[in-house]
């Protein structure tokens, strides 16, 4: 009977840990799902799979329908902030380094994602 309590008293501490654990990492990832949506200094490179929409009236951005992509941008203070885009618009300058066809992309650029 006594090995009867134990068990449940050791199940009951340890969902309570697990619960808390989880909870706690959850917050933590929910805080830097977005990128940043302004800023002119700094650097952003992006790979993945985007559709084409063309530029915008100026000619300064590109409009792209991110299928799945994957971005890094690095500010001047030295923070960064990485992820992953799914199913989104967004635009990029047209000025890049790297290669943009009408599916895939793979460049760099100054400054951070419009979304």
């Amino acid at each position: 009977m006594k090995n009867k309590h134990r068990g449940i008293i050791l199940c009951g501490l340890m969902l309570t840990i697990l619960l808390s654990t989880t909870a706690l990492a959850a917050a933590a990832i929910s805080r830097n799902t977005e990128p940043e949506t302004s800023g002119l200094l700094g650097k952003t490179s992006i790979r993945g799979f985007a559709l084409y929409l063309g530029k915008d009236s100026t000619g300064r951005t590109t409009r792209l329908f991110a299928l799945r992509i994957r971005y890094i941008s690095i500010s001047l203070t030295g923070e960064r902030d990485n992820g992953v885009l799914l199913m989104r618009k967004i635009e990029i300058p047209t000025r890049i380094t790297g290669y943009h066809g009408h599916l895939y992309i793979a460049a760099s650029f100054r400054g951070s994602l419009n979304i």
